[in-house]
């Protein structure tokens, strides 16, 4: 089967995005663990945002699983083949059903019509993305309670400006960044500039999205971390300079541990790149509400592409 191609449907005639209603996930009749979902062209880069697309994926086994009395303990995306935006299918195999606990492993791969424009939903599965599953019930294990990330010497999100528009930046207009809000607090932005030297490999930033990505319980819906989630770049580029050019970070895996519920419409990543080195960077961001408790911890491992 010939790869899908993305789309390139001009930015300003692309419809607002909605977190929310654009990782939602619809049971495919007659085929057991099936679903389908659509994810429009506001959450392009080039290709469907890796974010969003793992989003879908944990949103399809939260439902398969259908266990309200436990909460998403974590997720470890691998990223097989690059997603087109538009229809997705999701096959879900529940791994376990315990007591106090639940796994699954959610396989995504992209729906690419036929001339007709109709699409298959009943074919063979296929893995352009895997995503393992961990649910768990949250008990107490210890009166203690340990926040051993610390959060960065940083001002709320009022305080900064939003993201800037780079004339000669090609991604500086792109789809996926009409649908959040993100401001650097900490590190540098280096589309633009020539000759800037390596840095500290570290970045502070608070995102959100434009549309809130709340439940009906005034929390984030389980598995949109992963979205904030997918922030190696910042910390990458600060660490590399621009000395050898410009690169394309482009997600291998991705691991989530969530730890809280976010109750906060803004988030804060703390990104730090470990490694960057023989075309592969690999670091960690962890994840703060608007009250520095920490919700979520990442680990992102990804490939640069010169551009």
């Amino acid at each position: 089967m010939p790869k899908p191609q993305p789309t390139s449907t001009p930015v300003d005639d692309i419809a607002p995005g909605d977190i929310v209603r654009d990782t939602a996930v619809d049971r495919v009749d007659g085929l057991a663990g099936r679903y389908r979902a659509d994810i429009p062209e506001a959450w392009r880069v080039v290709y469907a945002f890796g974010g969003v697309t793992m989003a879908t994926a944990i949103r399809a086994a939260v439902t398969e699983l259908d266990r309200p009395d436990l909460s998403l303990v974590s997720a470890d995306a691998t990223f097989t083949q690059a997603v087109p935006c538009g229809p997705v299918a999701v096959d879900v195999e529940v791994l376990r059903q315990g007591r106090g606990a639940a796994q699954a492993l959610a396989r995504l791969w992209s729906l690419d019509p036929d001339a007709t424009g109709s699409i298959d939903l009943r074919g063979p599965s296929r893995s352009d993305l895997l995503v393992s599953c961990v649910l768990g019930e949250r008990a107490p294990s210890t009166p203690h309670r340990l926040q051993g990330a610390v959060f960065p010497d940083v001002s709320g999100p009022e305080a900064y400006s939003p993201r800037p528009k780079v004339v000669d930046n090609p991604f500086a207009d792109i789809p996926y960044h009409r649908q959040t809000d993100w401001r650097l607090a900490d590190g540098h932005l280096h589309w633009g500039q020539v000759d800037v030297p390596p840095g500290e490999p570290q970045a502070s930033s608070w995102f959100r999205f434009h549309r809130s990505p709340m439940a009906p319980d005034a929390t984030w819906v389980p598995g949109l971390l992963a979205v904030p989630g997918d922030v190696l770049g910042p910390a990458v580029g600060a660490g590399i300079g621009t000395q050898h050019g410009f690169f394309l970070i482009l997600s291998l895996q991705i691991g989530i541990r969530f730890i809280d519920d976010v109750r906060t419409e803004w988030v804060l990543q703390h990104t730090r790149a470990q490694s960057a080195a023989d075309g592969y960077a690999s670091g960690t961001a962890e994840l703060f509400d608007e009250d520095r408790q920490l919700v979520a911890l990442a680990h992102q491992i990804a490939k640069l592409r010169a551009f």
